[in-house]
This record gives structure tokens, C-alpha cells and sequence, in this order.
């Protein structure tokens, strides 16, 4: 299951404010220099783009948040070194994952090798393009060009899965009043290399039986995803998160792979952050 609520989940696992303030405007809230907690939840989508059975996992991680002038990690991006950045335009790297799968789940794969938990990293270029006031939110639309490195990993080896080039246009409504009430859509266009699609899509020879014949796969289009997430908090130091994704496989490049069975799919999740431990010294909100 590739974890396409990446976007949204990363910044409410790891977003610039999980502190929850009394009501005011978020730009005169200062945040803390660095925290640290723990965030996770219940997702359940696709084994991977275009299957038709699906899986449920549990996900809990660690997270650590700096926020410094140059450098900074834990805010939406993941991790941001200000290479360049403006008014209109931003540079920094964006994080992605995938869920790993049985192929025992999985009745189109069975027998074939297991989808690992692959880990996503690598540069993006941020458009803001245009930004609104309204009395108790700010809104803003980013257009956003991403291209990831896919490492797949089962935390014992690692290996490179090739890459991903993915536009996205992202809507993001905030609260003035409270920085952790938070709803955002996006839409995501994902491309990816041969290597990458032969591991999703590839039938090697000695795996091909009848209605599973052999298939090489190519690089190329993958799908679009449609997602909507919200981030609520319920106290200074828990907040919850949901979301909901359609994803729309028609037009991928390998559509003809007998492991590509349908044209659409459905992702979800609802979750938790809680801040265990924040510095006293604070910063202002950039």
C-alpha cells in the first residue's frame, strides 16, 4: 500500500505546531525551539496502485522537532536546509512512505516475493501561488514538484527501488485562532522509473502460471490521487488526524501487467500526535 496520505500525515506527525495555544491569531503564537514525541494511527488502502485487495496496518513512530533559522526538521516538509527561498518560491526535501504487504494478502501475488516498506526522500520545488485572509482562517494553494528516491527496506538491508517525479497541487486551510485545527487537499500525479514499476507490476518467468502470464513493466504514469486530511487538537499536547484518499489508476503504463486489476482505489486513516517533552526557549512562527 503506497502510503499516499504521506503528504498530509507527515505534517500532522510532524507539522510545525502541535502545541495547542489559547485562541488567538497563529502568527502571534511563538513555538518551541525543539520537541519531541510520539504520533501514529490505523491506515488501510491498496497493497500497491492498482491491486484489488487490499491491507490494514498500525504505524507508531518517534518524532523529534528543531526548528532552526537555516536548518530545520520535523516541520511539513520532513526536513528543510534553506537552500533558496522567497515569497512565491521554496526549495527543500519531502519524505514519502509505502506500507510493506503480504504477498499471502494478496490473492494476484501469491507466491510471488513480499512488498517491503519503502521509504521515500528527495527534492522539491514549491510554487505558492496565491494565499487568502478570511476572518478566522488563512488559505493557501502551493504547487509542488517532487522527485523521490524509493528505498525499500525490512530494516535488516536496504535497497534502491529507483525513483518517483510527482506533481502535486495542495490546498491548505488554517485556523488563525488555533494552529492545529487544520484541513488540506491535495491532488498528486505520480510517475514512476522502470525499476520502480518492475516492482510493483514485473512477472518474472519463473512466478508466471495461468492468468499470471510473464510481463515486463516500463516507466511511466502510476495514477492520481485525490486526498483530504484533517488535523484537530484536543489538548496542549494531543491532537488527532484523519484522512481520505481516491486514487485513479486508468491511463497507467501498465495497465496490460495481469497484477494490474483495477482502475480505482481507496486509502484511510485516523491517528494521534502527543508531545511528550518541548524546550522553554521559543521562536516565532515562520
Amino acid at each position: 500500500m503506497r502510503f499516499s496520505l504521506a503528504a498530509f500525515l507527515a505534517s500532522s506527525f510532524l507539522s510545525a505546531s502541535f502545541l495547542a495555544g489559547a485562541p488567538a491569531q497563529a502568527a502571534d503564537l511563538p513555538e518551541p525551539l525543539w520537541e519531541a514525541g510520539i504520533g501514529g494511527g490505523a491506515f488501510s488502502g491498496p497493497t500497491y496502485p492498482g491491486a484489488d485487495d487490499s491491507t490494514t496496518q498500525a504505524l507508531f513512530i518517534p518524532y523529534v522537532i528543531y526548528r532552526g533559522e537555516v536548518f530545520s526538521i520535523g516541520e511539513e516538509s520532513g526536513v528543510r536546509a534553506v537552500a533558496f527561498a522567497n515569497e512565491k518560491f521554496e526549495f527543500d526535501i519531502s519524505l514519502g512512505a509505502s506500507l510493506a504487504a503480504d504477498a499471502s494478502e494478496d490473492d494476484d501475488r501469491d507466491g510471488m516475493p513480499d512488498l517491503e516498506f519503502l521509504f521515500e526522500i528527495g527534492p522539491q520545488i514549491i510554487y505558492h501561488a496565491a494565499q487568502y485572509e478570511h476572518k478566522s482562517w488563512t488559505s493557501h494553494f502551493d504547487i509542488k514538484l517532487r522527485t523521490r528516491a524509493i528505498i525499500a527496506t525490512d530494516l535488516g538491508s536496504f535497497e534502491d527501488q529507483g525513483y518517483i517525479v510527482e506533481p502535486a497541487f495542495v490546498y491548505e486551510l488554517k485556523s488563525k485562532r488555533n494552529r492545529h485545527l487544520e484541513i488540506q487537499l491535495d491532488i498528486e500525479m505520480i510517475n514512476g522509473s522502470e525499476r520502480l514499476n518492475e516492482y510493483f507490476y514485473d512477472v518474472d518467468s519463473r512466478y508466471a502460471k495461468p492468468g499470471r502470464e510473464e510481463y515486463k513493466a516500463k516507466a511511466g504514469y502510476i495514477g492520481t490521487e485525490i486526498g483530504l486530511g484533517l488535523s484537530i487538537p484536543v489538548n496542549p499536547q494531543l491532537r488527532l488526524f484523519g484522512g481520505f484518499d481516491v486514487e485513479f489508476y486508468d491511463g497507467s503504463a501498465n495497465r496490460d501487467s495481469p497484477l494490474f486489476k483495477d482502475e480505482m482505489g481507496y486509502s484511510g486513516g485516523l491517528g494521534l500526535v502527543y508531545t511528550f517533552f518541548e524546550s522553554d526557549e521559543r521562536v516565532p512562527q515562520r
